[in-house]
């Protein structure tokens, strides 16, 4: 027991005598070290240049190869392998700051011999670690990930979770660099764990500086600000301004991509400041030059002038390789806003080379985009198009999505200023299909995001909860060793002393436990925050057994109830539009009746400027009674007003094409008809007429047709092409025998997910061919029979009305025998039934009459109801196929077009709507009683 008490303190020496070895160099300042170096001799001066190296081979990148050289020659002079490893070792990331790879590979590969002769592991890591991201630079990321994986094989002691962090670090980079976003967050948080383990609160902050720039990858901008704050306020604490520097700059580029302009400038002039005072001009020039496109796009030209001028002369000061070739594109795009075309011109043209082959290749797509608004000026049309083209290229090579959705929509709207209506139809659906493309792949990242980090999370908490029961553990030892000493010298005072002591620190102990739990709780509350700010959902939580009702980052434009808002959804009836609501309602409640794992609705809201704003409803029940009865629900709303825009305006394009289309069809017949005499230009116009009704009846049809079945057919494709996206992948890995056990689920797993939206679908398809084919009225020959008329309503009646409250009054002369179809008489009865049931009294309770007359043998059937009656711009359009006002809810709008042709071709009779009717609707049927009596 006493050996183990022991061995606990040593060990914890030696981990921290270690670790103080690690980061002596970060310890002391440039001035104690430059005193070290010009005070010392042999080997102690070696040990302080390489402390410089360390410390400056960023920053200071020429001083740090000046003294790297210096040490060299020492070291020829006092050869010594563990020295010449870590001064080489250093030297290498100079020359990657630098930006001479080469150098940098040559002289980590000279680094590597010294630190095998030196026989010391640690050299062999630090040594692997710089050879990793040199590869990773040079996109060789096959070499870079083997060199990770012997690095991590090699760190497997505690001792060694320094190199452990800094692996996991730069696998955070490789996996950023072939956009496996997913992998690369789990690899910095874990770094991020181990440096707070350590603390090591300068490399912690550097880390959340990663993190920033991977959620800007996935466009996850509430993260990005989130952990850029956090390293600034971390370098904060540590007065490191070389950390400062760069983070305000950063800082200062995300607040201006989500168009935060002031914001932006002010951490840029920190950084310059900054940066002004450490002399470090390389990171000046990169901040003149964000500081231009800031001062740009704020509308400051003359600011912005004058910083990308002070970037080009500090260039030529410096003469060094330069990474901050975005100097020249800048001015490009500065003088285009100016008007100064033929500069703005020069400056883009001379920016193109200094991109190619370079790491930022992609941005040349930036190039050609500002040429092709430039040319827009300069009223070239053709020339912009063109430039667009070669943008669109370039940024569907490097998959920058965002700049080629910009292109997309951009080239459209010069297709359609030149009437080429096609082309910008086009460009624009690729544009849509892009966006909806990539919200859903920033949603995914959202998912994705979360779902690392709550297991990142959970892996500290367990490891937390293992390190508090060891410490139990040990106090428990410790108590009984006290117990021991009590009982052998008999001091009850000093028993009791030691036992007060324990109860003590217990309590404290669980204080700070409780202070810790709440400090997390605190944190999840800001995230939730900042992820609500960035998605611009409303989270909203409903509690059924006290009917309150609670909103995170409400949208505050919205007439919606706050707190109490009972216990069903009537307290929102006045707010959403009353053609939204039945679907609302219905969608809502048969999710709490559990006939759905969750509801998902569009609708319109009321706002509080009185117009009506189009929203996304998600939610689904959190928690229920034992019963099955819902207790809570919860869920987000979304606003989709800028989609449901699109939609209309796509439609209004397509209408406009036809329109013209029509127009042109009928100046050529016009054309065509002066040149016939007047007896067949008669005759021609009458045929026309005919054949014009025709073909725009079969258009309307076509049209209902392609529209109802586009949706499900468009989803089996969809799934179809997944499923088989996912195969190829599948077999590909089977090939490589790179197949997992992960990768088997997952398969399967999308695999059933893609068989069942392609069976839902084709079944959905199925139906509605289905219903197409009962509305042609060939479907109802040859079926003639003798009919009592009033038998036949009093039975359909009884048969459709018993589940439903509405009430039918019947005015029928008894024994009236009609000799008719009684399929296509019932399915007449059928859909206006259906119809006053929907939407006359939208499923709730009415009154029908049916009243029958028979004059003549000509039968006189009069259907109305007492609900709400229908619109006046529907009526000229109600028996026209596939018109409906509850598309919304799913109807197809074939009800009272089959009505139509069941009582004119099958039934030989007529029927028309009765628009003078007191209330409600009504129809009258007007047909013969075929010699029946």
């Amino acid at each position: 027991m006493f050996e183990l008490a022991l061995k606990k303190p040593v060990a914890l020496i030696c981990i921290t005598m270690l670790l103080a070895s690690f980061i002596s160099a970060a310890n002391l300042s440039n001035e104690q070290i430059l005193k070290r170096i010009e005070s010392s001799q042999n080997g102690e001066k070696i040990e302080a240049i390489i402390d410089y190296v360390a410390l400056n081979f960023h920053y200071k990148t020429k001083q740090a190869l000046a003294y790297a050289e210096q040490g060299l020659v020492l070291l020829a002079q006092n050869p010594n392998d563990d020295q010449s490893a870590r001064l080489l070792s250093h030297q290498a990331r100079a020359y990657i700051s630098y930006g001479d790879l080469d150098k940098a590979n040559a002289t980590a590969l000279a680094a590597q011999q010294y630190a095998k002769n030196s026989a010391l592991k640690a050299n062999e890591i630090r040594v692997q670690l710089v050879l990793a991201d040199i590869a990773i630079r040079q996109r060789k990321y096959d070499l870079a990930r083997a060199r990770l994986i012997d690095v991590m094989e090699q760190t497997a002691s505690a001792e060694d979770e320094r190199f452990l962090a800094s692996a996991k670090r730069l696998s955070g980079n490789l996996y950023s660099k072939i956009r496996d976003y997913e992998a690369a967050l789990g690899s910095y948080l874990h770094s991020l764990s181990l440096y707070r383990k350590l603390g090591e609160t300068q490399l912690s902050a550097s880390i959340h500086q990663s993190l920033a720039s991977l959620y800007r990858r996935m466009n996850l901008y509430e993260k990005v600000l989130f952990h850029q704050n956090r390293a600034i306020q971390l370098s904060l604490t540590l007065d490191n301004l070389n950390q400062q520097s760069i983070f305000y700059s950063n800082m200062g580029t995300y607040f201006d991509e989500v168009g935060k302009f002031e914001k932006a400038i002010e951490m840029h002039l920190k950084s310059l400041s900054i940066k002004k005072e450490l002399g470090y001009k390389l990171g000046m020039i990169h901040t003149y030059n964000r500081l231009g496109s800031v001062y740009r796009e704020a509308g400051k030209y003359q600011e912005a002038e004058d910083v990308l001028m002070q970037a080009i002369a500090l260039k030529k000061e410096i003469n060094r390789p330069d990474p901050n070739i975005s100097t020249f594109l800048d001015l490009g795009r500065l003088y285009i806003d100016t008007g100064q075309l033929d500069l703005a011109q020069s400056y883009l043209e001379q920016s193109i080379p200094l991109y190619q082959g370079s790491p930022w290749e992609d941005r040349i797509a930036e190039i050609y985009q500002a040429l092709a608004k430039l040319y827009v000026q300069r009223e070239q049309p053709q020339k912009a198009i063109d430039a667009y083209m070669v943008a669109i290229n370039i940024a569907r090579e490097h998959e920058r999505e965002p700049l080629l959705m910009d292109c997309q929509l951009e080239v459209a709207q010069i297709f359609e200023s030149l009437g080429m209506h096609q082309q910008a139809l086009s460009y624009t659906k690729g544009h849509l299909a892009l966006k909806n493309k990539w919200e859903e792949k920033n949603n995914q990242y959202r998912i994705s995001a979360l779902a690392i980090e709550f297991g990142v999370s959970e892996k500290e908490r367990e490891i937390a909860s293992l390190v508090q029961q060891n410490r139990i553990k040990d106090l428990e030892i410790e108590k009984q060793a006290v117990q021991q000493v009590v009982f052998l010298i008999g001091m009850l005072f000093l028993f009791c002393f030691f036992s007060f002591s324990y109860f003590w620190r217990t309590k404290n102990k669980q204080l700070k436990i409780e202070q810790t739990a709440l400090k997390q709780v605190s944190e999840a509350k800001e995230r939730l925050s900042h992820a609500l700010w960035g998605s611009g959902d409303e989270l909203w939580d409903w509690d059924l057994q006290t009917g309150m009702i609670t909103r995170d980052n409400q949208m505050n434009k919205l007439c919606l109830p706050c707190e109490h808002i009972g216990f069903d959804l009537s307290a929102i009836k006045t707010s959403v539009h009353p053609e939204d609501y039945e679907q609302l309602y219905a969608k809502f409640n048969r999710h709490l009746q559990g006939d759905s794992d969750f509801y998902q609705v569009n609708y319109r809201v009321m706002t509080k400027s009185g117009r009506w704003l189009w929203v996304l409803d998600r939610g689904k029940v959190t928690a229920r009674a034992q019963d099955g009865t819902p207790l809570r629900v919860s869920g987000t709303i979304k606003d989709i007003s800028d989609i449901k825009a699109s939609e209309l305006a796509l439609a209004e394009l397509n209408a406009t094409l036809e329109k013209r289309v029509e127009e042109r069809t009928l100046s050529l017949k016009q054309s065509r008809d002066e040149l016939s005499e007047i007896l067949d230009e008669l005759t021609s116009t009458q045929a026309n007429l005919v054949e014009a009704q025709k073909m725009a009846s079969l258009g309307r049809l076509v049209a209902g047709v392609s529209h109802e079945l586009n949706t499900p057919l468009g989803t089996t494709v969809t799934a179809s092409s997944i499923l088989l996206r996912e195969l190829f992948e599948f077999k590909s890995k089977l090939e490589a025998s790179k197949l997992t056990l992960t990768d088997t689920k997952a398969f399967i797993d999308v695999s059933l997910s893609s068989i069942e939206l392609i069976d839902s679908n084709t079944e959905r398809a199925a139906q509605l061919i289905k219903r197409f084919k009962q509305a042609s009225a060939h479907e109802y020959v040859s079926s003639e029979s003798r009919v009592d008329l009033k038998a036949c309503i009093e039975g359909f009646i009884g048969f459709h009305g018993k589940d439903t409250d509405v009430m039918v009054n019947i005015d029928c002369p008894d024994k009236c025998y009609v000799q008719c179809d009684s399929q296509a008489l019932a399915k007449i009865f059928e859909d206006l039934y259906l119809n006053a049931y929907l939407h006359g009294f939208e499923g709730k309770r009415g009154q029908i009459s049916i009243k029958v007359t028979v004059d003549n043998e000509q039968v006189t059937l009069r259907f109305s109801d007492n609900g709400k009656g229908v619109e006046q711009q529907a009526v000229a359009h109600m028996f026209e196929p596939f018109y409906t006002t509850a598309r919304h809810q799913g109807k197809v709008g074939l009800g009272l077009y089959m009505v139509f042709n069941l009582v004119t071709y099958v039934l030989q009779g007529s029927i028309r709507y009765c628009p003078d009717y007191e209330s409600g609707a009504c129809f009258e049927i007007m047909f013969s009683t075929g010699g029946a009596h």
